[in-house]
């Protein structure tokens, strides 16, 4: 397969993941969980405050000095009085930013890609602090199960159901991300919570294959067939995968639907359990750092002209609306996470 075509692909499936991610897994959304990403991954974080009607970023100047008090550069220099962004302007300051490793006057794929996972842990980390402040009910600096299901009596809250998003799911998903075992969750422990995508705890990312063997297990016996794997699962690892080492490892591609089975299944019983799932559980559930890993790729895919693997501020200025279109969530959807969480639980 073409790469321009790999990247097509990749673009149908992000838009699907995104659409079909929103109707197909939980009923409702729960607090802070995002049991699967619903934005691309954004360049600029300036960005991210809105987008006007005629397609130009229009954002609350004075609210975005309060929210990156850090910028090496006053922020308000960036936006006219209308509060439009000055595009032009902020890719060729981000430039001399991002072109450190060396400074050669071009940016690397690494160089872009240091930049786009910086953005999705600031952003992963963002996310925990909100939660944090809307749920550490004593102020302690951690959150307990008590403190997050603050909405339930105490009879609810000793539910065993373990359906999706009753109690025992959230208590057992609590339990895993409770590294140290004290009963509450720290700002770390809290963040692999609400992101187990994103989570390297061993315990979070297993309960994570053993939610995506739920979801593909037609005939609910624990495990994938090679039918489940072939008709539900093979097609999403497939375009990820081809996307992924489309410039790496093109043998992995090539693999087909009983290839990639066979390597997959350890110990040759003819089935894939959530262990076994774990070597595509990032393309069958991508979190932020793989978005912003794949985003990485797109935009040198789409800017690179002269494919040199490197992008000069020409070619990112030429392609300023690659940087500057990513698809975004509603910006007040943390804000309304605890109204679904308390549908959900009804």
């Amino acid at each position: 397969m073409s790469p321009s075509a790999i990247y097509l692909l990749l673009a149908i499936a992000l838009l699907l993941f995104l659409a079909l991610s929103q109707t197909h897994t939980a009923p409702r959304r729960a607090p802070g969980r995002r049991m699967a990403p619903t934005h691309a991954s954004l360049f600029d974080p300036l960005s991210a405050a809105g987008i006007g009607g005629d397609g130009g970023f229009q954002v609350d100047v004075e609210a975005l000095k309060e929210a990156f008090p850090g910028e090496w550069k006053p922020v308000e220099e960036f936006f006219s009085e209308g509060g439009r962004l000055n595009v032009t302007e902020r890719l060729a300051y981000l430039f001399r930013i991002l072109d450190r490793a060396p400074i050669d006057g071009g940016l690397s794929y690494r160089e872009l890609e240091m930049w786009n996972v910086r953005q999705a842990f600031d952003r992963l980390i963002h996310r925990t602090e909100a939660r944090m402040r809307a749920h550490d009910a004593d102020g302690d600096g951690a959150v307990t199960l008590r403190e997050f299901l603050s909405n339930l009596s105490d009879r609810e809250l000793e539910s065993n159901n373990t359906a999706h998003g009753k109690p025992g799911w959230w208590r057992e998903q609590f339990v895993n991300a409770d590294a140290d075992g004290n009963g509450s969750l720290n700002h770390v422990e809290f963040s692999d919570f609400l992101h187990p995508e994103d989570s390297t705890n061993a315990k979070v990312q297993l309960w994570l294959q053993k939610e995506k063997i739920k979801e593909m297990d037609e005939d609910r016996d624990g495990k994938l067939s090679f039918n489940e794997f072939k008709n539900r699962v093979y097609d999403i690892y497939k375009n990820y995968a081809e996307f992924e080492s489309a410039e790496e490892d093109e043998s992995q591609h090539k693999l087909n639907a009983e290839q990639k089975f066979e390597e997959l299944d350890a110990d040759k019983d003819r089935f894939l359990t959530a262990e076994e799932l774990k070597p595509i559980i990032h393309n069958l559930h991508p979190g932020e750092i793989s978005y912003a890993k794949y985003y990485t790729k797109y935009l040198m895919h789409e800017a690179d002209e002269n494919k040199d693997g490197k992008l000069t501020l020409l070619e990112m200025l030429e392609h300023q609306y690659a940087f500057y279109s990513a698809v975004v969530e509603d910006s007040n959807s943390d804000d309304n996470d605890d109204d679904y969480w308390h549908d959900e639980l009804r």
